[in-house]
């Protein structure tokens, strides 16, 4: 039931938003792998991160309605961490090997398995650690002391 539950959030995220010029776009059709891995991290949080999350981070997204638990404002993590974005646990986070303590009862997916399915970018490195990365930097970057 709750990867039903996931799944469904995934499909809601990837099917109903996108960002063109800071403004939310519905989507008809969903994105493919192959053009999430062409784009930019903030692109990325648009497109996967932004209908629970919010398009700012703050966790007011509009799927947030239909979840159980609360979404965090990913905008207050360093404030909430005496000032120091917490860097390796955001990337656990996002990754998934803190998915069941952190999202409660639907959760959030589990990007790391997902992003495993694209393409890798070089030799000996994983596609789904720079794409886990390139979040977790973009999360740092709105941060707001």
């Amino acid at each position: 039931m709750k990867l039903m539950q996931a799944m469904t959030v995934v499909g809601v995220t990837i099917l109903c938003t996108g960002i063109a010029f800071g403004e939310v776009v519905i989507r008809t059709t969903p994105l493919k792998w192959e053009q999430v891995a062409k784009l930019d991290s903030d692109l990325v949080f648009s497109n996967l991160c932004a209908s629970c999350h919010g398009v700012s981070g703050k966790g007011d997204g509009p799927a947030v309605s239909a979840l159980k638990t609360p979404v965090p404002d990913l905008t207050a993590l360093a404030v909430k961490n005496e000032g120091e974005y917490p860097s390796s646990h955001v990337h656990h986070v996002i990754n998934g090997r803190f998915r069941d303590d952190v999202h409660g009862a639907i959760g959030m997916p589990r990007w790391g398995e997902q992003f495993v399915y694209l393409p890798r970018s070089g030799p000996n490195t994983s596609y789904a650690w720079e794409r886990v990365d390139s979040l977790n930097r973009y999360i740092e970057s709105i941060q707001e002391y």
